[in-house]
């Protein structure tokens, strides 16, 4: 397979798991209110936008190296900043699945290798000699792609978590004041003496 052949099938599924990922983002409408989960959403949305972006403009012109390492570069930083705000902005964030986090820590660094390579692509050359730098990206895009799969599937199964109530003490039953714990019309409360109660206890 070829470079053009492999991008393009690349973008192809690139906007296509994009263009499903909004139409699961529209049909919830919570995710909409709720910003914490809207960052979320668009967090996701980087790992299909990115690798489809990449891959058109490489096949605009591949013969010309300048243009699609400028291309991968800038794409690169924007999703290193990307996944760097979010889990910075979600770091005490309760209704973010674990999960999720994990995958974003884990997609950090593949924006950063991909940035890597587009700088300096002599360093792909030496450590895949088989491969052009141009076909590292690739196998890094499909890696990508990967993590924003698993990214929408946990986001789109996990229900949403709510913050666990905070717990009575145990033996402190709720009261109202100024009504004995046995509640209105459960009977006079005992006064400590054992005359003074049969007293009360007796009929008028």
């Amino acid at each position: 397979m070829t470079s053009e052949t492999f991008y393009t099938t690349t973008s192809s599924i690139s906007f296509t798991l994009l263009g499903l990922w909004w139409v699961v983002v529209q049909s919830r409408e919570s995710w909409r209110l709720d910003p914490a989960r809207r960052a979320m959403a668009w967090a996701v949305s980087l790992h299909f936008l990115l690798p489809g972006a990449m891959s058109v403009l490489s096949l605009v012109a591949p013969d010309v190296g300048l243009l699609w390492r400028a291309t991968f570069a800038s794409a690169g930083v924007m999703g290193m900043v990307g996944v760097g705000w979010f889990v910075r902005t979600l770091r005490e964030e309760y209704d973010c699945p674990r999960l999720l986090k994990v995958i974003e820590w884990a997609a950090l660094p593949v924006y950063a290798v991909i940035t890597v390579i587009a700088v300096a692509p002599e360093i792909a050359r030496a450590v895949v000699p088989a491969l052009t730098p141009l076909q590292v990206e690739g196998v890094i895009l499909a890696i990508l792609i990967f993590f924003g799969v698993q990214a929408a599937w946990v986001l789109t199964i996990e229900p949403p978590r709510t913050p666990s109530a905070v717990s009575e003490p145990p033996g402190e039953a709720a009261h109202t004041p100024g009504v004995a714990p046995g509640g209105p019309g459960s009977g006079p409360a005992a006064t400590g003496s054992p005359a003074r109660d049969q007293s009360l206890n007796e009929p008028a």
